[in-house]
């Protein structure tokens, strides 16, 4: 199982609820995501800096799934949409270990 994460920060002037809401609209058209989870930021992050402001995970069963994902002409477009409305964005792609 291949986890991919995508965190990011909202540039100022952007709203959160909108780079949601642009998120959600990912996970109907791709069966073969295995596992979804979206969150935004939630309470003070005390000592630890400035938080991202949220997070996607998903699950793919296999590399090539990921790749069919990250070149996919709707998901490209809901990057280009998504770009402007971020400070900050980061991933991380890795082999997840069954437990």
């Amino acid at each position: 199982m291949i986890r991919h994460v995508f965190s990011w920060r909202v540039a100022e002037g952007h709203s959160n609820d909108d780079v949601i809401e642009l998120l959600n609209t990912l996970r109907e058209p791709y069966p073969y995501i295995q596992y979804w989870e979206l969150g935004a930021h939630e309470g003070d992050p005390g000592d630890n800096g400035q938080p991202f402001s949220g997070v996607l995970i998903n699950d793919f069963e296999s590399w090539d799934d990921l790749q069919k994902y990250s070149v996919d002409e709707f998901h490209l477009e809901v990057v280009a949409k998504l770009k402007p409305k971020l400070a900050e964005r980061a991933v991380v792609d890795f082999v997840r270990e069954e437990s």
